[in-house]
């Protein structure tokens, strides 16, 4: 199963081992459909806004209305 379809901006997901936090966009793969998708996230401890690559999230926690 692949992880990357069942999430969304707003979902509160697992990152890595141990990093919560909030989905608030993402990037497909433009010129290569089967290049991994880029998730913008913020860390819901420190705020911190970065990149991830989708494979990276682990788990869902919460999902947005």
């Amino acid at each position: 199963m692949d992880i990357n379809h069942y999430f969304k901006p707003g979902d509160t997901v697992l990152v890595g081992k141990d990093e919560i936090a909030k989905v608030l966009s993402f990037v497909g793969g433009a010129r290569d459909p089967d290049s991994s998708t880029l998730f913008h996230i913020a860390n819901v401890d420190s705020g911190e806004i970065k990149f991830v690559h989708g494979e990276e999230v682990k788990q869902i926690l919460s999902k947005s209305e």
